[in-house]
């Protein structure tokens, strides 16, 4: 029995409750998987990195400062332990431990094998989710393509920890219908010769084409419907931007200043001026390949992270990669996390920028299986978009065929999409032309429209006009 000593106060004798110590998360110390790409924390003060990779062994962020493009200023080894979930590379970097860091990219090796896979730990690869890319000044295309290292010479997604908000207040989504009318452009081609009277400091810029919205008010255009603005590789040869390097970041080249991120804000300022015009715009978007094309093009991130993952396989050892989009490589949308690499996209698009709708290019790649057949059902792109709330509410614009496959009309799996015509347009710009013994053909394309498309939730477009088969 312990004795108790008469002179000790009463409270020192009762317990001390322990002060409670706040220990970090699991996501605080590990990261979190989920979002996707690089994403700033404020209230923590530091970045998330996520990265989707199913076949690597091993996986490195590489962090880069301004000065030095050539030697990462950390190389952080990710555990797969502490930093793998799933099939998704994640970790937390306070910005206290990186301040110095103005870059990101990943090292990643893996097997190596004839099924698409080219992990090769040498190359520095850009995250697919980046949303804004740098292109150091000694980029090399050729060095992407060859065996070895492209350290200083890749292109890089820039860490944005403190973007401006941009002031949309006042801005209304544009959906018309029965006065719609689409007026195809070029961002560049618009606006660049001497002859668009604009002044040459923004002749083919997003700001430059701000400037001619009194023409296309007078000519009674109701929608612009940009030609793909994704950003693309600047040493690809590919003047119209159908070769796209990413899918979340605008096209920097289009934009009147080289400052890192001033393309977001030119952008923004591009498309809220359109909308006070009353004018909607609807982005011409090609997800279903991308500029890495087959076996011999350059690895810059989608076949370095993991090709069997990202890309559709084909049955030729010699030509190893499924080729329905005819550039080379076709996006695999057997794949979910391709399917929600898209709709992420899709999304990023919608809140950040305000479009107002989509145009596909070459949709009917979305309906094919991991395998390359068609499911003439329900394919899984189409339901997902539909049951999104927001994207559900978009104009959805098809153009509903590939390589190998033609599916206008009552075949198109996409039941609430509009379809692009292209049969019509083809016609009508032989009949405009003044082709012989056209007539005929024009009746039969205004009749058919109407037979071919009576059945199904969505009605055709039918351009009269457009970039495809000019003149």
């Amino acid at each position: 029995m312990v004795p108790v000593e008469l002179d000790t106060p009463v409270d020192a004798a009762q317990p001390r409750l322990a002060t409670a110590v706040k220990r970090p998360t699991w996501a605080q110390t590990e990261g979190s998987p989920l979002p996707l790409g690089a994403t700033w924390i404020e209230r923590e003060q530091a970045f998330n990195f996520a990265v989707h990779s199913e076949h690597a062994e091993s996986v490195t962020l590489l962090l880069y400062s301004a000065t030095d493009l050539v030697n990462p200023l950390i190389a952080f080894r990710l555990d797969f332990l502490r930093n793998k979930s799933g099939r998704i590379w994640h970790c937390r970097m306070p910005i206290s431990e990186i301040s110095e860091a103005r870059y990101y990219a990943y090292s990643v090796s893996g097997p190596t094998g004839p099924q698409l896979f080219s992990f090769d730990p040498q190359k520095v690869l850009l995250d697919p989710y980046a949303k804004c890319i740098f292109f150091p000044p000694g980029f090399d295309r050729e060095l992407a393509a060859r065996e070895g290292s492209n350290a200083g010479k890749a292109p890089l997604g820039v860490l944005a920890a403190h973007r401006a908000t941009f002031e949309w207040e006042g801005d209304r989504l544009q959906h018309h219908e029965f006065d719609a009318i689409v007026y195809e452009l070029h961002v560049r081609g618009f606006t660049r010769h001497p002859n668009s009277g604009i002044d040459q400091r923004r002749a083919g810029t997003y700001a430059g084409l701000v400037e001619k919205i009194p023409y296309l008010k007078e000519l009674g255009i109701t929608i612009v419907e940009l030609m793909p603005v994704f950003q693309r590789d600047p040493q690809e040869a590919d003047y119209w931007g159908y070769m796209p390097l990413n899918f979340f970041a605008p096209h920097a080249q289009y934009a009147s200043s080289r400052d890192e991120d001033e393309q977001h804000l030119e952008f923004r300022n591009m498309v809220k001026a359109l909308h006070q015009a009353c004018i909607g715009v609807i982005l011409d978007v090609v997800y279903n390949h991308t500029v890495e094309g087959d076996h011999r093009g350059p690895i810059y991130s989608y076949k370095g992270l993991d090709g069997p993952g990202y890309y559709m396989r084909s049955s030729d050892p010699v030509n190893p990669y499924a080729n329905y989009s005819g550039t080379g490589n076709t996006l695999n949308f057997g794949q979910s996390h391709v399917r929600k690499m898209v709709l992420d996209s899709l999304r990023c698009w919608k809140h950040e920028m305000y479009i107002d709708g989509f145009r596909f290019d070459l949709a009917s790649v979305f309906s094919r299986n991991a395998d390359g057949s068609l499911n003439w059902g329900e394919a899984p792109l189409f339901s997902e978009i539909a049951a999104d709330p927001e994207l559900g509410q978009l104009r959805l614009i098809a153009e509903p065929w590939d390589t190998g496959a033609y599916q206008l009309g009552r075949g198109f799996p996409g039941q609430s999409w509009l379809q692009w015509n292209g049969r019509f347009r083809d016609d009508i710009r032989r009949f405009v032309r003044g082709d012989a013994a056209m007539v005929p053909d024009l009746m039969r394309r205004i009749y058919a429209a109407m037979i071919s498309f009576q059945t199904v939730a969505g009605t055709p477009i039918t351009p009269g006009v457009t970039h495809e088969k000019f003149p």
